[in-house]
């Protein structure tokens, strides 16, 4: 009998996410950080996306199921893959009462940091709440590190935008 242990692999789509948090009783925190290492470290819009599409069903936990779909909508947004897929705007990924991702004491700057896709939904982060040491660091990456710490990049630091911008589009004649 051989003595090898099974590395987990990292989830890599949301709703694979959710079905082993849900069903197979991993953390979420962990599978999420395993999930957006994943999703920084391809950069094709079209395989980024695709690891949102799908529906990734719900943890029936209000605040779990509001983040979640959050997540799939900022990532559309900060990325530029689109618009959000149909499942994050279903009624059961919002809450009725705000949720503050933080201490008493950081309510006001939560408020004013929070990105659209989690504010819509009563929740209050911070302005790069899915920061991971393998997210680009893109311009907006810097602009807020620079505000958060104080460091200020060298031109070489920072990696070319990878949102599609109006001038790169493709035109169809």
């Amino acid at each position: 009998m051989s003595d090898q242990t099974t590395i987990p692999t990292r989830p890599g789509t949301l709703a694979e996410v959710v079905r082993r948090v849900r069903d197979e009783h991993d953390e979420l925190r962990f599978c999420l950080a395993g999930f957006l290492d994943e999703f920084y470290a391809n950069r094709v819009p079209f395989t980024r996306r695709a690891r949102i599409e799908a529906e990734p069903g719900l943890f029936g936990d209000e605040r779990r199921d509001a983040f979640i779909g959050a997540i799939g909508e900022h990532l559309c947004h900060r990325w530029g893959l689109g618009e959000p897929p149909a499942w994050t705007h279903d009624p059961a990924r919002f809450l009725a009462r705000p949720w503050f991702m933080g201490p008493e004491r950081m309510k006001a700057f939560l408020l004013a940091e929070s990105p659209s896709a989690f504010r819509r939904r009563f929740i209050f982060t911070e302005a790069e709440p899915l920061r991971r040491a393998s997210m680009p660091k893109d311009g907006r990456w810097w602009a807020y590190e620079t505000m958060r710490t104080g460091l200020v990049p060298e031109p070489e630091d920072i990696e070319p935008s990878e949102r599609v911008q109006p001038t790169d589009s493709v035109q169809v004649k």
